[in-house]
């Protein structure tokens, strides 16, 4: 009989038939009323129908059966449900399981989201005040190093990189992550001195995860309040200030639908649900344009704009 290991990432229930270093499931346990995803090990009649596909990047197929194939060649290789509800998975070249841990399987669990019908977002979110504020911007924006440098002001991730949402009585609730952040280690080392040396992601980028304490990560989710949208590097390298910018829904809306975690699947039935959830949380978030110049220098100044900005807009007596 298969030991089941259970926990509770993005609102979300999983189950695995090996070891992940997780929180545990009881922490969220009643957010999700959904039967649990299931990650199962080394099942070589899931990836059968998959074994003509040969890919020399990341490749993505959907398999005749509805489930979806897929690979990372020389790391790893997937095989999700046409539901969602169960993730084969196994390693190529006797990859590290640590490049599952740490770098894949977020990526592989939106997948499976957006099966279920989900929409995962592309975004770092942090608790300020009485709420949880967000950030938006594709990678080498700068998501997590901003984050960071709130965790050095002892403020509390509530996840970095994916978020999901969940609206409960017309309000959206983020829900945490898995109490890691991912950084470079200049950011690392100027935000977080004191949180170790991280894991390896893979072995393409220095970048290193590093798992917080439960003083540095909320547990349970919190309203999200306002979003912000981060310039791309380009928009920095040209700034000579530090500003911030309201945002109209529409183009709230954009940013939302542009910052998707899972680009790859794109059926009619997502696309719908997808511009569905954009317009949802656009109509029910504030959101703003960061403008600020490169460099981590920069980030304390920014940091503490944003702080202020923020609870002034989320104070109870603010209309």
């Amino acid at each position: 009989m298969t030991a089941w290991h259970g926990y509770s990432v993005y609102g979300v229930r999983i189950i695995s038939d090996t070891p992940f270093d997780l929180p545990d499931a009881e922490v969220q346990a009643r957010t999700d009323h959904q039967a649990p995803i299931a990650f199962v090990s080394e099942c070589d009649a899931d990836f059968a129908a998959a074994a003509m596909s040969t890919v020399d990047a990341f490749g993505c197929c959907e398999l005749p059966d509805g489930r979806l194939y897929l690979c990372w060649p020389g790391w790893y290789e997937f095989v999700v449900a046409s539901d969602g509800s169960r993730v084969a998975h196994r390693p190529l070249d006797g990859c590290d399981r640590a490049v599952f841990q740490n770098f894949l399987f977020a990526q592989v669990l939106g997948v499976a989201l957006v099966r279920r019908g989900r929409e995962p977002l592309h975004a770092a979110v942090v608790d300020v005040g009485d709420g949880a504020i967000g950030f938006l911007g594709d990678c080498t924006f700068g998501k997590s190093t901003l984050l960071a440098s709130f965790l050095e002001r002892g403020y509390r991730l509530v996840t970095d990189d994916m978020l999901m949402v969940e609206h409960r009585h017309g309000e959206p609730q983020a829900m945490p992550g898995t109490g890691r952040i991912k950084l470079l280690p200049d950011s690392a080392g100027r935000f977080l001195p004191h949180a170790g040396g991280g894991l390896p992601l893979n072995p393409m980028t220095t970048k290193r995860s590093f798992v917080l304490d439960n003083g540095s990560r909320r547990a349970s989710s919190l309203p999200l309040r306002i979003l912000y949208v981060l310039p791309d590097p380009d928009e920095r390298d040209a700034a000579a200030s530090i500003d911030i910018l309201p945002a109209s829904r529409s183009e709230m809306m954009r940013e939302l639908v542009k910052n998707t975690f899972t680009i790859h699947l794109v059926d009619k039935d997502r696309i719908v649900r997808q511009f569905n959830a954009a317009a949802q949380l656009a109509s029910s978030v504030d959101g703003y344009r960061l403008r600020y110049p490169s460099g981590l220098d920069h980030l304390p100044a920014l940091r503490d704009r944003i702080i202020e900005h923020a609870v002034t807009r989320t104070a109870p007596c603010a209309s």
